[in-house]
């Protein structure tokens, strides 16, 4: 089986992290010496992830210029104030293959990565169990063994409830239709929405697996401390018999 390709989000304004990015977007903050983009797609190349397509809005010049030898697709998205799911349609023609959805602003190990890429299920989630929800998090909500919804509240009948690490991995088939849901909503005006809101319309469609991530490390950068926890959690790495 061919590794997937990749779609990387990085066109938010970042509106919830503060003042403190000044002109930066959130994909060119550092930790532990590489930019959060930078790392992603260092882990991307690692799990024989080759295509990749990281889509840009606020600061999109800066990430462009930060990539230009990095052999990755730029995707422009004009409207990056509305809704994500924009950003994710502006990089629909990757939506016709395997291929991994992900945020920019997650900070984790290579391994996180691995797991995704070598997981047995066609589609799956990483899902982290020790969360909680507290309105933030989007919460993978599992039946039978498999995703059937997710949402920032819990809701509806659920054996197991964890927290989505922020990436996706589909099948082709997943990918396509994923893309003709989005078609569906956008052409209705739904330009407002995250794309995880177009998730359980999917899951209701498809069977997506999920693998664990209780065992590591890791945070989404949305708010300063965040960024603090991300340094923290990649210094004890790189001590001697960190783990």
């Amino acid at each position: 089986m061919s590794a997937p390709a990749a779609i990387i989000l990085a066109a938010g304004v970042g509106k919830r992290f503060g003042g403190e990015l000044g002109d930066r977007p959130k994909a060119l903050l550092e930790v532990g010496g590489e930019t959060l983009v930078g790392r992603i797609l260092r882990q991307l190349r690692a799990a024989g992830v080759e295509r990749i397509a990281v889509v840009v809005g606020w600061g999109g010049d800066a990430i462009a210029e930060h990539l230009a030898d990095a052999g990755v697709e730029i995707v422009r998205n004009p409207d990056f104030r509305r809704g994500a799911i924009l950003s994710l349609w502006c990089a629909r023609h990757l939506l016709d293959g395997d291929v991994l959805v992900m945020d920019a602003d997650v900070f984790c190990p290579d391994e996180a990565i691995l797991r995704l890429v070598r997981s047995p299920h066609e589609s799956c989630f990483l899902l982290d169990g020790r969360a909680t929800a507290s309105g933030e998090e989007q919460m993978l909500h599992v039946r039978g063994g498999l995703v059937r919804d997710i949402a920032r509240r819990p809701r509806g009948e659920h054996e197991l409830l964890g927290e989505s690490i922020g990436f996706l991995k589909l099948s082709s088939a997943a990918a396509r239709l994923l893309r003709d849901l989005m078609r569906d909503r956008i052409e209705r005006g739904d330009v407002d929405l995250e794309h995880e809101e177009v998730y359980p319309d999917l899951l209701a469609r498809v069977d997506v697996g999920y693998e664990r991530a209780d065992d590591f490390e890791w945070t989404e950068i949305d708010f300063p401390d965040d960024l603090a926890r991300a340094r923290a959690i990649a210094a004890r790495r790189a001590r001697p018999h960190a783990r």
